[in-house]
């Protein structure tokens, strides 16, 4: 296990917990570290942790960060068969629906519907 990853557990947890400021600066720790969570040998992993850090942008009301990220994590998983990482994007997509009257969010939904 790598300091990234144990970054990336703990913004988990932060979001969970209801801190998702908390949690996005343990996602940024992540990648920063000099013993960095590793997205390319983890690709699944790292798509499901773009899709958390979504939502901890949502929580915090930053629409354009949400949909970006959850661009990314979309990206990320490509075509992995995942169940984790289709439900933590299925999640994700319900979170962001309350939103639908905000532009960037409608057009994320159409896009990715």
């Amino acid at each position: 296990m790598t300091y990234g990853e144990a970054h990336e557990v703990a913004a988990s947890c932060a979001l969970t917990l209801g801190e998702p400021a908390r949690a996005l600066e343990h996602f940024e720790a992540a990648l920063r570290h000099e013993d960095p969570y590793d997205t390319r040998t983890e690709a699944r992993g790292a798509g499901i942790y773009l899709a958390r850090q979504a939502g901890a942008h949502l929580a915090l009301g930053d629409l354009d960060a949400a949909v970006d990220v959850a661009g990314r994590a979309i990206e990320q998983l490509g075509g992995a068969d995942s169940a984790r990482g289709t439900s933590t994007l299925a999640a994700l997509r319900g979170h962001l629906a309350a939103h639908r009257a905000a532009r960037p969010v409608a057009d994320f939904l159409d896009l990715t519907a």
